[in-house]
């Protein structure tokens, strides 16, 4: 239960998260040079804590002998699910933006967990299972679809499926960091590694497009405030933990409980408009979805 309160709180960390790098993005207007931004601020928090916790930064021959392929692209994976979102906001609005990833995240946790892929433990499907998955799809639903918002609209299915593809892509990062957090003995060191080749990636493409390139002088304007600069450690924090308790909790129950601490504190945020935000009324359906969110955990506990 420890361990399930502080991954809700890795949850709350999240709009935090998001609300700093929107800040940041209105400074340097480019949504992916604010991301290589991010990136770059939590590259360098992580190299610290890193260099505090392990003493270096040598990795042995061993290390690549004894890790598959796969498990050095947990940055990829969460660029990958970055990405989408940018992608698919302008053709599917607010609403279903938030909704597909947290679909696919939720779905691939559960598969993940059901067949034991990237060597995470198996917890197999049973019916209590199942009835978790819809109490927890069903309370997604009714936190994230409000009146009035705007939600896409038209023949938007390969959108729709993008969207999922990101969440589900994402989901697979924890498992891959957890591999090789435990390989190198320190969730530090593998965020550090996942985070780095994110950043490389990133900067890679804006170096490769001209209309992000010329907004890399705006990166160190003086016109916002502090905390704009707060997402990648918020990030880098998000990632390290995930990766120590993927093994700790699975991979589906990891998800979920993150999700509902990503609402719990968005409800929060919209109620009383913190971080510059505008106030939005939340209604009984907002409450009643998040009491789904939280039973369907409990019974996911309980199973």
């Amino acid at each position: 239960m420890i361990y399930l309160l502080l991954i809700f709180l890795l949850g709350v960390m999240t709009p935090i998260q998001t609300a700093a790098n929107s800040r940041l993005r209105q400074s340097v207007v480019s949504p992916l040079v604010a991301s290589l931004v991010s990136f770059s601020v939590g590259t360098i928090y992580l190299a610290m804590a890193t260099a505090i916790q392990c003493g270096s930064f040598f990795i042995g021959a061993e290390t690549f002998g004894n890790l598959p392929w796969w498990a050095w692209l947990g940055g990829v994976c969460g660029l990958y699910g970055l990405t989408v979102n940018i992608v698919i906001f302008p053709k599917l609005g607010s609403v279903q933006t938030a909704l597909m990833p947290m679909l696919g995240q939720i779905g691939m946790g559960m598969l993940i967990d059901h067949f034991g892929w990237f060597r995470s433990a198996v917890h197999s499907f049973t019916g209590l299972r199942v009835v978790a998955l819809a109490m927890i799809l069903a309370g997604v639903c009714m936190v994230v679809m409000r009146k009035g918002e705007k939600g896409g609209n038209g023949n938007l299915l390969h959108w729709q499926l993008i969207g999922i593809s990101g969440g589900a892509v994402f989901a697979m990062q924890p498992p891959m960091n957890s591999l090789l957090a435990a390989e190198l003995s320190s969730a530090v060191f593998a965020a550090l590694i996942s985070f780095l080749s994110a950043t490389v990636v990133l900067y890679a493409i804006v170096l490769m497009r001209k209309s992000d390139r010329i907004h890399l002088p705006q990166v160190f304007a003086t016109d916002r405030p502090w905390w704009s600069w707060l997402g990648g450690i918020i990030g880098g924090t998000f990632v390290m933990g995930f990766a120590f308790f993927a093994s700790k909790v699975g991979i589906g129950l990891l998800l979920v409980t993150s999700i509902c601490g990503l609402l719990t504190c968005s409800l929060v945020i919209d109620k009383y408009g913190l971080l510059g935000t505008s106030r939005k009324p939340i209604g009984a359906m907002q409450y009643i979805g998040l009491l789904c969110v939280m039973a369907g955990i409990a019974v996911l506990r309980l199973n």
